[in-house]
């Protein structure tokens, strides 16, 4: 424990510390002011939280847990998600977590109608929006904020404002304190370097900055969050540590055997050493930590053994 504490304040690009600074009622103009500089052309006031947890229209659908989700005083709503580790569908992922407030959009105006005949759903929508924010390098530029939105493919004329995808790769971010600009280097400022930070920058003097240094300092949480914040990063620590084991063992079986029959090797052997001393039970144990710092499937398999159809099982349980 004693480790953990050589810092000052949390590291924001966690779940844990993200959702505790951006998702939390008493720290929603911390929410407010961020959504403000990543999406300058809304007016964002107020805004409420919405469950994290979505379920779909029929009871058989997967359910989607979003870090952050919420709706502005005019109807919009945002979903916000850090990403700490890679995943190679997280595009994909951002559309799929779209659907589920526009499904539901749907539902409420139908179940309205239902109510009252005379008022059709005439297929209005809110705006729907979704805000990545990466603690990795996702595309092959050194861009770091990217935007994406449905036009016509030839003029570039746009179909609907109603759905925009935001993408913010902190990792790419290696402005000095002297360097900021614009509010959105200041925040980025901010989740790239708080955890090594030992004060505020003069930099970052702005009032909200203030709020969050203030939340932020580790010396203000009380016992249970202060608990639960040192176990998540002994988590992600200890999770790294085996994930980088597992890679150097896979490269030493790939120098004696070549890389695809060292793999397949080890997976053999891991899956006869479970059954024997029961490491399949440790391997599951290993999995769903991985799980929990949002590693992708396939990165997880390669660093337990277990099949992609596991981990998935694994994660609908969690």
């Amino acid at each position: 424990m004693e480790e953990t504490f050589k810092a000052r304040y949390i590291d924001p690009m966690i779940d844990w510390s993200f959702k505790r600074l951006f998702g939390s009622e008493v720290n929603k103009d911390i929410l407010i002011e961020f959504l403000k500089v990543i999406f300058p052309e809304f007016d964002i006031e107020d805004i409420t939280y919405l469950p994290s947890e979505q379920l779909g229209i029929m009871e058989k659908d997967r359910r989607a847990v979003f870090d952050v989700i919420c709706r502005a005083s005019d109807g919009k709503e945002f979903l916000v998600e850090v990403q700490r580790g890679a995943q190679e569908h997280f595009f994909e992922r951002a559309l799929y977590y779209t659907s589920f407030p526009i499904l539901k959009q749907g539902k409420k105006a139908m179940e309205r109608e239902e109510g009252d005949p005379k008022k059709p759903w005439n297929f209005r929508l809110d705006g729907v929006f979704f805000l990545g924010v990466l603690n990795y390098k996702h595309l092959d530029d050194d861009r770091i904020e990217h935007r994406y939105w449905l036009r016509e493919g030839t003029t570039g004329e746009t179909m609907t404002d109603k759905l925009k995808f935001v993408f913010v790769e902190v990792a790419k971010f290696n402005k000095t304190e002297d360097e900021l600009t614009t509010d959105l280097d200041k925040w980025l400022y901010m989740l790239k370097n708080l955890s090594d930070l030992l004060e505020r920058p003069a930099a970052l003097r702005d009032k909200i900055f203030k709020r969050i240094f203030d939340v932020a300092e580790i010396s203000s949480l009380d016992d249970e969050d202060k608990k639960n914040y040192i176990n998540y990063m002994q988590t992600a620590r200890d999770t790294y540590n085996q994930l980088e084991y597992a890679k150097k063992k896979g490269r030493e079986e790939g120098r004696e055997e070549g890389l695809q029959a060292g793999i397949e090797k080890g997976r053999e052997e891991g899956r006869m050493e479970g059954r024997e001393e029961g490491i399949e039970k440790r391997s599951r144990e290993i999995a769903m930590n991985l799980l929990r710092i949002n590693l992708p499937i396939q990165t997880i398999c390669e660093a337990t053994g277990l099949s992609a159809e596991e981990i998935t099982k694994l994660q609908s349980e969690a």
